[in-house]
């Protein structure tokens, strides 16, 4: 069912996975239905609703959540909760399980309601109990949709109960038309749900509908592969590679058409998003379902066609002129073509390629150099192919070549960009492989692992490391062009549009307008805490601001500063406006972009205008604060493209600004550039873009690189991503090649020692790699970790004593009354936003009831991104347990950080509030180091592979030269005189040799006697068997004699003419008699054998060369490129090659198709030859009898010529067997061990 024709059992299994991938899609696909999410929606708000009614049953629970009494495990247990819970002594809240919203304690009442907040829309209930006080109530908030005021990759809003609901989805109060409602526990509607048509969604495949796909097509093309092997076997290759083309085809056409099933375009590895070229190549997915088709194409090329033989079939000369014209042309076209293909992958595609980083890498990158190293591979193996028929059918390598030329140059000279010299390179590595692939001993053969075939696999390594080298370094160029221009213009779009209203804000701000009435020094530091605590945080929080004030008559007022209004509004009009009241200030020095001026009326008749200046400088990063990396929306998240640059910004040739280490001049010299116009220079290690962006200004961008290290990193990746399809496709073709093969047909895999010891070795390299990877990373993560906490704690105990300074200054610590009045104040505020400034950290600071007073970062609160509450395991663990720091795992959406917490306390011990630091750690530092050590051991790795493979080959020669000797021996072990080993050492192989030595004369005394026996029971058998030949002949000749006798006495009248005739009838068993002493005189004593190397290839040609064209039969060989040797008597092998010719010859008397195929080939260290002819074939009770001596089919013959052969072939280590069918022809094989030097 399984492993006979046609193969049932795949079909069957191929037919079970594509139903359950239908299945599976159709099962999950219905979920995304309208009626499918309402129900999703009622069924996730009734379970919270039920396990809620089973919160208010554990009475105890709740009572400690009103006294404070819960231990941490009980907090947790609250924390894990599905739905939000506040327990309120009338309006003072009590307890709390999460700090992600914080609703009014009388939002809802008894009856469950809708409620929407900014945080998302939530059902709402308020809960008494017989068993609270009076005033205590529970509020319960169940979670329906989470929304955020922005998205990024943290940040998504969701409905709770199913991600893949659309955010969009209406919530309603009220039904609309096309609504649907959703029921709570006791089937009321709650609220309704109108989704928008457009936002549906399709189903996503997940990752076991991908493993369903991907079996079940490993499956169909398993099943295919082996009905059209069979066809190709029984029928003929071209039925099997027909089958397969238009299998091909027409799947590839129906996609096409039809597009992709199971919603698979809405995948990444399918969209255009991703990588696009042409309409044919319009995703990566695309891209690898052609490459892997036309990978299908050339195994079964290679493995089930006579590739090799197709030219022979051409025989007029101009049309074979012709042919290898077209096919050295289609050799340039196709190698150019593949490269562009290539190009294309690398430069044209969102799919990063710099292998040097290794944090940059991710799936898209590992799937597209497993399809560049398949693509390089089977172009190889085209290139192969089609120089075998152009080197065939024009029989002059010389013209071939100049042909590659005069075809190459033109795809060379029409380009005409800066790639010149690449297409040069290119068409000097097709020449350089043909004429390599022209060289016989460099072949492509079978045997993977020949010292050639591994020479060929870096070679081909190297070629393909080169191609994404050279393209990835263009990328480079064109994205370093991106940046400059970046760089260049340095707008922030987002700043200027949100400064319009914080400029309107300030105008109409009392504080201000106050100020300016009333001014004093005093007056002029409250407000500069002001303006920076109130307006110049959030997005403006990345600019450092420096305020200026001026009166009416535009006199300064009590800045730092001694720069006046004249001076301020002079570099003003230098500036650019943009919307609104800023300014933008293209060659600013020291990042000072922005300049903003905004005028106030500050008297009531609105006659008299005083004037703030604010200068924007752009802030360090600091990349301890989490809400800055949790603000930033995806669509304006900023690039990190400029990180791994130093850039320098020159403005009239003198140097303004700069970032990275990278020492560049002062004074440059551009005039001979054009503006808009790039140059690249390398200055050692660095590549330098020089970018004129106008007439004055320059921007200089440099990227630091090993190009030694980059083109290793890239040749390391895909040398181990070649070894691994190797051994993929070794694997498909071993499970192929068990599924064909007879039964009882032996082992598929034979391992030699060597092979095995090489393995070994191999597989330890790999163990190790592995290992120490995994532990250095680990060790790498924990050390960080570690490192971060104790970061954290550090920066605590210095905000920790700095915040306790401030408050005893102001004597605000004596009490939590005073505490509350101080954190409430301007001046506490400023003096926290700039101790976060200082810290690179974010603060907060929370009373002793656990709300918040002060912040560092108020949007992350005034955008509802968290309550203005601790959290609440933090807050028990400090309250209840009385921990003096606690350093904690937190989550905002999905972005995780370290928190950490102390308690504020006086002197007396007593807790007045809490301080807290978020601590993000975007561990770009550590994906750094652990992507340079992961190169590090990749690059190491891969070497040591290659010398431990070369090694390894070394050392099995060395090991397994002794065991080459001894096998030798054995092959020439006769039952005469033989040859002992030395070997100078006492090891184990020297015991080895000891016992063979022992053995060998022990041979030779037990051979001596059984010679003397065999040669007494051969002669017996030879006189018994000469004895029943010469009987046959004698009995008519003693019948003849008597009868001629008889004549004589009677005087017969003819006696004349009978002694004739019975003279030359004894004459003729006489003759007949004498040939058989001949044959039993050759049979029983063969000439003494006289070994030496033979090349097969060439015995085979000129026994077969004999035969051809004789007596109007075709005679054909197939030979291998490689040369085989084998160690035999070359007279005794003719004899065995003309006597199986003449046989076939024999067979053919009488049938009109008169053919006799030859063919050599190498399998498993052997040399298998085949004899196949269309005969008659032989009968299954004839069969069993054609190698023994004395039986023949044939009127004349003794029947020892098959007997014969049979024991030459044996003699020398060898096999011979048959297959036939009866009226199709009978194919012989001989199989003989190869010859290995030494």
């Amino acid at each position: 069912m399984f492993r006979r024709y046609p193969y049932w059992g795949w079909l069957l299994l191929s037919a079970f996975l594509w139903a359950a991938v239908c299945w599976h899609f159709y099962d999950n696909d219905r979920a995304y239905q309208p009626e499918e999410m309402v129900r999703r929606v009622s069924k996730d708000l009734q379970d919270k609703e039920q396990k809620f009614n089973e919160f208010l049953t554990n009475r105890e629970l709740i009572r400690q959540a009103f006294t404070q009494t819960l231990n941490s495990e009980e907090v947790h247990k609250l924390q894990d909760l599905p739905f939000y819970i506040y327990a309120y002594d009338s309006d003072t809240l009590i307890f709390w399980n999460n700090n992600k919203i914080l609703p009014g304690w009388n939002d809802a009442g008894t009856e469950p309601k809708l409620l929407q907040y900014s945080r998302g829309y939530y059902i709402g209930r308020s809960v008494t109990l017989p068993f609270l006080e009076k005033n205590e109530h529970l509020f319960v908030l169940f979670p329906v949709v989470t929304q955020y005021p922005f998205e990024n990759d943290y940040l998504r809003s969701h409905f709770e109960a199913a991600d893949y609901i659309p955010a969009s989805t209406q919530v309603l109060n009220k039904q609309v038309m096309g609504s649907y409602a959703i029921a709570g526990q006791n089937g009321k509607a709650l609220f309704y749900l109108n989704f928008i048509p457009q936002d549906l969604p399709h189903w996503l495949p997940d990752t076991i509908m991908i493993w369903l796909l991907i079996f079940a097509l490993i499956f169909s093309v398993s099943w295919l592969q082996l009905i059209t092997i069979y066809l190709s076997q029984k029928k003929s290759f071209w039925y099997g590679l027909g089958l397969t083309l238009a299998i091909i085809i027409g799947a590839r056409t129906a996609l096409y058409v039809f597009g992709l099933p199971f919603s698979l375009e809405s995948l990444p590895f399918f969209s255009p998003r991703l990588y696009a070229s042409s309409a044919y190549l319009n995703s990566l997915g695309d891209l690898v379902l052609n490459t892997l088709c036309f990978l299908w194409i050339g195994v079964f090329v290679i493995r089930h066609t006579p590739y090799k033989r197709l030219s022979s079939a051409v025989g007029n000369k101009a049309l074979r002129l012709v042919l290898g014209i077209l096919f050295s042309f289609f050799l340039v076209y196709y190698t150019f073509g593949f490269v562009n293909v290539i190009r294309n992958l690398v430069i044209d595609s969102n799919i990063s390629f710099d292998l040097a980083h290794f944090d940059s890498i991710d799936r898209y990158t590992i799937i597209g150099l497993f399809t560049i190293t398949i693509i390089t591979g089977i172009s190889c193996v085209v290139v192969y192919f089609l120089n075998i028929q152009a080197r065939d059918l024009l029989k002059n390598n010389g013209l071939k070549y100049l042909l590659i030329l005069a075809f190459g140059l033109p795809f060379a000279i029409m380009v005409k960009n800066d790639n010149w010299h690449f297409t040069f390179i290119l068409l000097a590595w097709l020449l350089v492989i043909s004429i390599f692939l022209d060289i016989r001993r460099l072949a492509f053969v079978s045997d993977l692992f020949a010292p050639h075939m591994l020479a060929w696999a870096i070679f081909i390594c190297a070629f393909c490391s080169g191609i994404i080298y050279h393209f990835v370094h263009i990328k480079e160029h064109d994205t370093r062009r991106i940046v400059a221009e970046r760089i260049a213009r340095q707008r922030d779009d987002v700043t200027e549009y949100a400064f319009q209203n914080i400029a309107q804000n300030i105008e109409r701000d009392r504080i201000v307008k106050s100020f300016f009435a009333h001014p004093t020094a005093q007056g002029s530091r409250e407000m500069n805490e002001h303006l920076n605590a109130v307006y110049l945080g959030g997005q403006l929080s990345k600019y450092q601001a420096k305020l200026y004030f001026f009166d009416r008559q535009d006199h300064q007022l009590f800045n730092k500063d001694t720069v006046g209004y004249k001076a301020l509004m002079a570099e003003l009009n230098k500036a650019t406006a943009s919307t609104g009241p800023l300014y933008y200030k293209e060659f600013a020095p020291d990042e000072h972009y922005y300049l903003a001026y905004i005028p106030v009326v500050y008297d009531s008749l609105q006659e008299d205008t005083a004037h703030i200046f604010i200068d924007l400088a752009l802030k360090q990063a600091t990349p301890g604060t989490v809400y800055p990396e949790l603000l930033q929306p995806a669509s304006l998240k900023s690039s990190q493209d400029k990180d791994e640059y130093s850039y320098a910004i020159y403005v009239n040739d003198r140097l303004i600004n700069q970032f990275g280490d990278y020492p560049f001049p002062v004074l440059i010299q551009s005039a001979a550039m054009q503006p808009s116009q790039y140059v690249f220079n390398t200055r050692g290690s660095a590549s330098e873009l020089w970018f004129k962006y106008s007439e004055t200004k320059t921007v200089i961008i440099v990227h630091n690189h090993s190009l030694l290290l980059e083109g290793i990193t890239i040749f390391s990746y895909v040398f181990g991503i070649q070894m691994l399809v190797v051994i993929l496709l070794l694997l498909y073709h071993l499970y192929i090649t068990y599924l064909t093969r007879p039964r009882n047909s032996g082992r598929i895999i034979a391992l030699t020692l060597r092979r095995r010891i090489h393995f070994s070795m191999l597989g330890i390299v790999l163990v190790s790699f592995t290992l120490i990877g995994l532990v250095t990373v680990y060790f790498f993560k924990a050390q960080y970790k570690e490192s971060n906490k104790n970061k954290l704690e550090g920066i605590m105990e210095v905000v920790e004593q700095s915040v306790q300074e401030y408050l005893r200054q102001d004597n605000a610590i004596s009490n939590t009354g005073l505490f509350n009045v101080e954190a409430v104040s301007p001046a506490f505020k400023y003096f926290i936003s700039t101790l976060a400034n200082n810290q690179k950290v974010d603060i907060n600071i929370f009373n002793s009831t656990g709300l918040l007073e002060v912040t560092s970062q108020d949007d992350i609160y005034d955008r509802s991104l968290l309550a203005a509450v601790i959290r609440p395991d933090a807050y028990q663990q400090m309250l209840i347990m009385g921990k003096s720091i606690l350093v904690q795992e937190e989550k905002i959406g999905d972005l995780p950080y370290l928190s950490s917490y102390v308690p504020l306390r006086n002197g007396s011990g007593t807790t007045i509030g809490y301080i807290n630091i978020p601590f993000f750690s975007s561990e770009r530092d550590l994906d750094y180091q652990i992507s340079n050590i992961i190169v590090t051991l990749i690059n190491l790795y891969a070497f040591i592979f290659l010398i431990s493979s070369l090694f390894t080959v070394i050392i099995t020669r060395w090991i397994t030269n002794i065991f080459n000797i001894i096998i030798s021996q054995f092959g020439r072990l006769n039952l005469s005189r033989n040859e002992r080993i030395q070997w100078p050492y006492n090891d184990e192989i020297g015991t080895l040799v000891a016992e063979y030595n022992k053995m060998v004369k022990k041979v030779e005394e037990n051979a001596a006697l059984l010679a003397q026996s065999e040669r007494e029971m051969a002669w017996r058998e030879m006189a018994r068997q000469v004895a029943h030949e010469i009987k046959n002949p004698l009995t008519p000749m003693k019948l003849n004699i008597q009868y001629l006798q008889q004549a004589l006495g009677s005087k017969s009248p003819n006696v004349e003419e009978l002694t004739k005739r019975v003279s030359a009838s004894l004459i003729e068993q006489i003759d007949n008699l004498s040939y058989i002493a001949s044959e039993f005189s050759n049979f029983a004593k063969m000439p003494e054998a006289r070994p030496e190397e033979l090349e097969l290839n060439i015995l085979l040609a000129t026994a077969v060369e004999l035969y051809r064209n004789k007596d109007g039969i075709t005679t054909t060989i197939e030979q291998p490129d490689e040369m085989l040797v084998v160690y035999a008597d070359k007279s005794q092998l003719l004899r065995v090659f003309t006597n199986l010719l003449e046989n076939a010859m024999q067979a053919l008397q009488g049938r009109e198709n008169r053919r006799i195929d030859v063919r050599l080939k190498k399998e498993d260290g052997h040399a298998i030859i085949s004899f196949a002819d269309t005969g008659h074939g032989i009968s299954e009770e004839i069969a069993g009898r054609i190698f023994q001596p004395y039986f023949t089919t044939k009127t004349s013959g003794t029947g020892l010529g098959l007997a014969m052969t049979k024991k030459i072939i044996e003699f020398w280590q060898g096999e011979i067997w048959f297959e036939t069918e009866e009226d199709k022809g009978t194919t012989f094989f001989i199989r003989l061990p190869l010859h290995k030097a030494g």
